[in-house]
């Protein structure tokens, strides 16, 4: 039997929820994180222990060994973090315990903190992608063609996804207990990718 093994799946930032309830069935399965991607997780076969992990977002650290070792403080285990600015933690399960000890933030004004700082980054690239849609509109308008229409739906659909993204992170709420049955983020990325190629084939045959 292997002992290690790699999962792919793409998770929203604002829906960082369902990847922390992800991380959690897997470890009550026996598999352990190792290392932590943008589009994939690796694994490690462990079925000794039972972890509860929970995720912070912080893309500037200007310390990290003293960020690592604050969470060290309050019982967390480092485990990894990816370049986009996600760190992953994780302590030892035990069904005795209550669960808000699972929690990395116990107040809400913690909670809204974190959201604040992927909320900057996000308003950015709105805004970068809602203009780059306009002016694909503008372009339109002067010179039709169906691969500039593909482009121009693409950017707007990214755009509205990432508008509700963070409309959605003004709402903070605990990671526990937040149940989803789908998630629609490996869909919206091939459909990304599909309008991306077909406006290239498009554009070719013109």
């Amino acid at each position: 039997m292997k002992n290690y093994k790699r999962v792919f799946n793409v998770y929203a930032a604002w829906d960082y929820t369902r990847e922390i309830e992800d991380l959690n069935k897997m470890s009550e399965k026996g598999w352990q994180v190792v290392k932590c991607g943008v589009l994939s997780i690796k694994f490690k076969k462990n079925e000794a222990v039972r972890y509860r992990y929970q995720i912070d977002y912080n893309p500037k650290l200007e310390d990290k060994a003293r960020y690592i070792e604050t969470f060290r403080e309050q019982g967390w285990e480092y485990v990894d973090s990816n370049f986009n600015g996600w760190h992953y933690f994780r302590k030892l399960y035990d069904p005795s315990v209550d669960s808000e000890e699972y929690e990395i933030y116990n107040d809400t004004e913690s909670l809204k903190e974190m959201h604040k700082k992927w909320q900057v980054f996000a308003k950015r690239m709105l805004i970068l992608l809602s203009l780059t849609a306009v002016l694909q509109a503008i372009f339109l308008s002067r010179d039709f063609s169906w691969s500039r229409v593909v482009i121009t739906l693409v950017l707007a659909i990214e755009a509205l996804v990432i508008a509700r993204g963070t409309f959605v992170l003004r709402n903070p709420q605990r990671a526990d207990g937040h149940k989803r049955q789908w998630n629609g983020m490996p869909v919206f990325f091939i459909i990304l990718f599909v309008g991306m190629i077909l406006a290239l084939v498009l554009a070719f045959l013109q």
